[in-house]
């Protein structure tokens, strides 16, 4: 009787020990897939940044190649024929009257080739700072739309080179969104430097379902994956009929 009690304990243990490592080894095995799949989702991450990067360095230069032509071709050649225009004037005094709203239209294109210029070129971030740069795109909607703008904050964001970079060109993206989509009157601009880099740019336009729109459209996801690439979080708050609020914080 003590020996069949002794088999079935041997064997009781046997089994337990089995299925412990059985259940160890499961565990073990989880454990190196689940690492496994951390690696690769961080490798695909960190590609997809570089990627972006890559196309962020190759989009300067060719914004940069835009630039020097609008400054150095077309804003050379309006010039000239503003000067050609006001010859004809000394020339032709009796065409002065017809010709000056000519000179007039072509003095505000000249103008507006040069604020162009300066927004598509990223060297004005350098001489002037990002901060400079956004108030200026501001002005140039307030200009090209007349709404109002409210700007708080005079205090110049430590963000390294690639981090201005991309901050001002989703800055001019969220600036032409609201100028083409909004409808809005007043535009509120806040800068935070304190505790990070914080942007907030609110409106009291028309608003939209932001669902909505992240799944009809690309613009707003890769708005906020270029953020992620400079480390600064990106959140889009609407609703239709309540404006819009989109803000974007370093992460630190």
């Amino acid at each position: 009787m003590f020996e069949a009690s002794s088999t079935v304990l041997y064997a009781t243990l046997a089994i337990l020990l089995l299925l412990c490592g059985i259940v160890i080894s499961v565990f073990v095995a989880n454990r190196r897939h689940i690492s496994q799949q951390v690696k690769i989702a961080r490798m695909e991450a960190d590609y997809e940044k570089e990627l972006r990067q890559a196309e962020s360095e190759v989009q300067e230069r060719v914004l940069a190649n835009v630039a020097r032509e609008l400054h150095d071709n077309l804003g050379q050649r309006l010039t000239v024929l503003k000067m050609h225009l006001e010859r004809h004037k000394i020339v032709h005094k009796e065409l002065a009257g017809e010709i000056l709203p000519i000179t007039a239209d072509l003095d505000l294109a000249i103008g507006e080739v040069r604020q162009l210029s300066k927004s598509l070129n990223s060297d004005l971030l350098e001489n002037g700072g990002l901060l400079t740069a956004m108030k200026q795109e501001a002005e140039r909607m307030r200009q090209a739309t007349g709404v109002a703008v409210v700007w708080t904050g005079d205090e110049e964001p430590a963000l390294p080179k690639d981090g201005r970079v991309m901050m001002f060109r989703i800055f001019q993206e969220v600036l032409n969104n609201l100028m083409k989509h909004s409808g809005a009157e007043n535009v509120y601009i806040t800068v935070r430097t304190e505790g990070g880099f914080m942007l907030e740019v609110k409106d009291d336009g028309q608003g939209f379902d932001v669902a909505e729109k992240m799944e009809s459209g690309s613009g707003l996801r890769n708005m906020i994956k270029r953020a992620g690439i400079a480390n600064i979080k990106g959140v889009i708050e609407s609703r239709p009929g309540s404006g819009t609020t989109c803000r974007f914080t370093q992460i630190m």
